[in-house]
């Protein structure tokens, strides 16, 4: 067994961040969906019965990518579903740090000790999760091609 590159290395350790974020921000909404449920009519982007059902089903989703991002059969559609989720994610809190709202956002449970939004925090954590994204999904298409080359 060969020594590991440094970049497979740091895309080992972008993937396990992003699975360990999504799964521990899918955890504590699925124990309390009420609680997250409120968090999300508070963007006020949706009515609150839709809201119920993405507190429902949200979480679920986000846990299943979280893990899905480590089985190598559904790697890259795990990684495509994160980055689409991130970039949503990016657009409401662009959205409701534009309209002035200080809310909870609700990405790790209704209770994160927070006392006001910091939506620049938010805009770059989630924008560097956005990165690991990339950064794993071209690691794996080139992984991929080369595979299909020899």
């Amino acid at each position: 067994m060969g020594a590991i590159s440094q970049k497979s290395l740091v895309v080992l350790i972008a993937r396990l961040v992003l699975a360990g974020v999504f799964v521990m921000a899918a955890l504590p909404k699925i124990q309390d969906p009420g609680a997250f449920a409120t968090s999300v009519a508070a963007f006020r982007v949706i009515g609150p019965g839709l809201s119920g059902w993405v507190a429902l089903l949200l979480p679920w989703l986000e846990l299943i990518i979280g893990l899905g991002i480590l089985i190598p059969a559904i790697r890259r559609t795990s990684c495509a579903l994160i980055g689409l989720l991130l970039l949503l994610f990016i657009a409401l809190h662009t959205s409701a740090w534009v309209r002035g709202l200080d809310i909870n956002c609700g990405c790790f449970g209704a209770e994160t000790g927070e006392v006001s939004t910091d939506y620049r925090w938010l805009l770059l954590r989630n924008g560097l999760l956005l990165a690991a994204t990339v950064l794993v999904l071209r690691q794996d298409r080139r992984n991929n091609h080369s595979a299909l080359r020899s």
